[in-house]
């Protein structure tokens, strides 16, 4: 049953993730009906097939070409629906609603049901990881956050804290004081030439999700995650000292692994440490 489920919601989330990949050129390219209408080509703006739209396995029969017109469809899209649905397993491994329960009439038959308390979370969160994928995407392919996803992203994760009580709201408050000093200091410092206000939202959705502990974890990683790419791309001559690099990505990568394994990483620091 966990297994099924599992794939169903690979499945899903590979969905999700090509939605996405529409939901965001239609935000960027200002397109009225951003929920609707057919999606199109973005070389001959032709009507896609069906057949054309499977999640992955469309863009593999393809070999990421447009099956109308024949010419190279970006590798974004298929990164989306890979990534999406990724995250939407490792988001259902982490809170595993399906329960098993040996039958009271036969211990050896399993009976198998759903534990609503946990699927609730589950919900949640999946819902705030749709949001984050369309703001790590965004922001790879056009170095913007827009509100349209950072702000409901950041209402969501306060909800979840009032409910479920993780984090705390203390936890929660410094989180965001902190971003607010580090990140703001930094856009008044290099008048907006290190951050934007994107990445300050973004920075607030994550201590809305972890609390001020994790979150400081997440950005450490962010950190050395951009740093590390940025010397990569540096030494590789694919960018220079004036390239702009959007850090949305990395926050957001440094922000998921701080919510699925976080407490593990303090865990064995502390211990390490001696503490």
């Amino acid at each position: 049953m966990t297994l099924l489920a599992a794939i169903f919601l690979g499945v899903l989330g590979a969905a999700i993730g090509s939605f996405l990949s529409v939901v965001t050129f239609r935000v960027k390219k200002k397109k009225k009906g951003i929920f609707f209408g057919n999606s199109v080509c973005p070389h001959c703006k032709k009507p896609l097939k069906w057949r054309h739209l499977i999640p992955v396995f469309s863009f593999l029969f393809l070999r990421g070409r447009c099956g109308l017109c024949g010419k190279k469809i970006s590798k974004h899209y298929f990164a989306m629906e890979i990534l999406t649905a990724a995250i939407f397993v490792l988001t259902f491994l982490h809170w595993n609603f399906v329960t098993l329960t040996p039958s009271l009439i036969d211990p050896n038959f399993i009976l198998y049901g759903i534990d609503w308390n946990i699927f609730e979370k589950f919900t949640f969160y999946a819902i705030e990881m749709v949001l984050l994928m369309a703001i790590f995407f965004y922001d790879l392919l056009y170095k913007e956050i827009p509100d349209r996803f950072s702000l409901p992203a950041i209402l969501l994760g306060i909800l979840v804290a009032v409910l479920f009580g993780t984090p705390s709201l203390i936890s929660m408050g410094i989180g965001i004081l902190i971003i607010a000093f580090f990140f703001g200091g930094q856009i008044l410092i290099s008048r907006g030439a290190w951050l934007g206000g994107g990445d300050l939202r973004l920075g607030a959705i994550l201590a809305v999700l972890l609390g001020w502990e994790l979150m400081v974890l997440a950005l450490i990683m962010s950190y050395v995650f951009g740093a590390l790419v940025s010397i990569i791309l540096l030494l590789s001559k694919k960018a220079d000292r004036k390239t702009a690099i959007p850090f949305g990505p990395f926050l957001i990568t440094g922000g998921l692994i701080a919510l699925f394994i976080g407490e593990e990483i303090l865990t064995f620091y502390l211990s390490t440490i001696g503490w």
